[in-house]
């Protein structure tokens, strides 16, 4: 039997379960505060100790108030998004919901059209957005990547080794976080790799270590399932008599007899067969062969346009001078593609990169925009023990992460100064404006604008915080206040700086996300509803949610 919630206590408890997870990763903000404690009852030992808004939302899965508990996880459900694609701004984006959330509920209740606010608000949160974009400049210098990687996670050596990487290679290529000793060390890779499946481990054996290296290979790209034997042989054949060293084979899967005749084959020490099977999802296996037939100068065989394992050609295959392999991938340093078909291929994955919205795309053209320009790099997290290694990766993922973006979509002046100049552009419309809701709502964008700012000073131990934000009004275009040094400062000649694709979302996310909430009439509560572990997730088994917003 289900309970309903209905006005003024739906939006009553969405404000009390919006306002305690606020309060737990607020805290959070800027770079004087101190970590969140986590006390798990199903684990051992002391509280967990956490920084990062995003990761500290997900950990908090239910409120035991369940009415507000509802508003706690529809803003867990946007801290999380934010956190998962840009790294950083989670602390931001619930100031922001909070504090626009707050405004506009105090409206409502004064007899304000929740509708009609949420349309103003999302209007006037354009306004932002394009004031912020006119502020963005580009990250270009190590000084400046540095500078805006301390600022995500504060440790200086993971600034300094990200920096440098990021310096090195640009912004697509692909960046693996791996155990390391006690020491933080990085170290770069020439050409590019795939995630793949080696059916069979004949090829290892006798092998000192788990890399074979090969040299002068030809490449079969193509989504076969091959069980013809004397194709197979023929194949070989060919290549063998073409001087070429070595033949992989990328295929869907391979039979036993196909399997069986690579173990055949390894008694041959002038030539090596070598079977792969892509892995990932559908649009991964994709692109994975269309990377690798574009640096091998090869083609890839489908067998749903028509090509078949006993018509391949010489002219289909692919071929690469340096090449490797190991048990979980493999790799191409030197492949025989046409540079000038490459370019053109990458030009076209980033304006396609550019234009789309949708994350998985990004990640998916992302990583074959890294794999085809070539280069890649490993940063061996060190610690002392097990609990600090798996944290200091955890801070390098979500630094990485914030970098991308930074590099991507340039960046902005920080300690909530940019959000700051915001303010007249939204002075102006709510004095244009004659309509009730679009006054109200650049009024309340005007006060959630200062939020962030005034819960870095707070943070930060500043007891005046607005005669700070009054001095920063009055500066110059640009000019903020440095926390740290306590003083003001030029937000970008100081590098203290956000990204601006981390702030622009927080500031969709925030505002957007408090708008929508602002609307929601009745909670419906199920009886034993489903836990989501994930934010916005459920179990498979689940057919609707744990809760239903009208």
């Amino acid at each position: 039997m289900a309970r309903l919630l209905f006005q003024p206590e739906t939006r009553e408890a969405l404000k009390a379960g919006i306002d305690t997870l606020a309060s737990a990763v607020t805290p959070t903000l800027g770079p004087l505060t101190g970590p969140v404690a986590l006390d798990d009852k199903t684990r051992k030992g002391s509280p967990e100790l956490l920084d990062d808004a995003g990761a500290i939302a997900r950990r908090i899965l239910q409120l035991d108030d369940r009415d507000a508990d509802v508003g706690a996880m529809l803003l867990r459900e946007t801290l999380w998004r934010q956190r998962e694609r840009y790294g950083d701004g989670a602390a931001t984006a619930a100031a922001l919901y909070q504090k626009v959330y707050e405004e506009g509920h105090r409206f409502i209740n004064a007899g304000g059209n929740a509708m009609l606010l949420r349309q103003a608000l999302e209007a006037g949160m354009k306004i932002m957005l394009q004031e912020l974009r006119r502020q963005v400049k580009a990250v270009s210098t190590p000084e400046e990547m540095e500078r805006l990687a301390r600022s995500i996670c504060g440790d200086h050596d993971i600034a300094a080794v990200l920096a440098d990487i990021f310096d090195v290679l640009g912004p697509h290529h692909p960046i693996e976080v791996r155990d390391g000793g006690r020491e933080l060390q990085h170290e770069f890779f020439l050409g590019s790799y795939w995630e793949s499946k080696v059916p069979s481990n004949v090829v290892f054996e006798g092998l000192v270590g788990d890399r074979i290296e090969l040299k002068n290979t030809a490449w079969l790209v193509s989504d076969f399932e091959l069980d013809d034997l004397e194709t197979l042989v023929k194949l070989v054949t060919d290549a063998y008599q073409a001087g070429f060293e070595s033949l992989a084979i990328l295929a869907k899967s391979f039979s036993e007899q196909i399997i069986a005749a690579q173990g055949a084959n390894t008694s041959m020490d002038d030539f090596t067969l070598i079977y792969l099977e892509p892995t990932g999802l559908v649009d991964e296996q994709e692109a994975a062969l269309e990377d690798l037939a574009q640096l091998t100068g090869g083609q890839v065989l489908r067998t749903i346009t028509g090509h078949r394992f006993e018509s391949v050609s010489r002219d289909m295959l692919g071929a690469s001078d340096l090449a490797w392999l190991d048990r979980n991938r493999f790799g191409v340093i030197s492949g025989a593609g046409d540079v000038d078909a490459i370019q053109d291929e990458i030009a076209a994955l980033e304006r396609r990169f550019d234009s789309v919205d949708d994350e998985r795309e990004h990640q998916v053209l992302r990583t074959r925009i890294g794999r085809l320009r070539g280069g890649s790099a490993i940063v061996y997290c060190g610690g002392s023990s097990e609990s600090e290694m798996r944290y200091r990766q955890e801070l390098t993922h979500r630094t990485i992460t914030a970098l991308r973006a930074a590099l991507l979509n340039g960046a902005l002046p920080g300690g909530g100064t940019a959000l700051l100049r915001c303010i007249q552009p939204l002075q102006s419309a709510r004095d244009r404006s004659n309509d009730d809701h679009e006054r109200a709502a650049c009024q309340i964008l005007i006060t959630a604008a200062q939020a962030p700012c005034r819960q870095l000073l707070a943070n930060a131990g500043y007891e005046s915080p607005g005669v700070v934000i009054n001095d920063i009004m009055l500066s110059d275009n640009g000019a903020g206040f440095d926390l740290q040094a306590g003083s003001a400062a030029n937000m970008h000649q100081s590098s203290i700086i956000d990204s601006a694709g981390a702030l622009l979302a927080a500031v969709r996310n925030g505002i957007g996300g408090a708008a929508l909430a602002l609307t929601i009439d009745t909670i419906v509560h199920r009886v034993n509803p489903p836990l989501a572990i994930e934010p916005g997730g459920l179990p498979a088994s689940t057919d609707i949610g744990n809760i239903e917003l009208k």
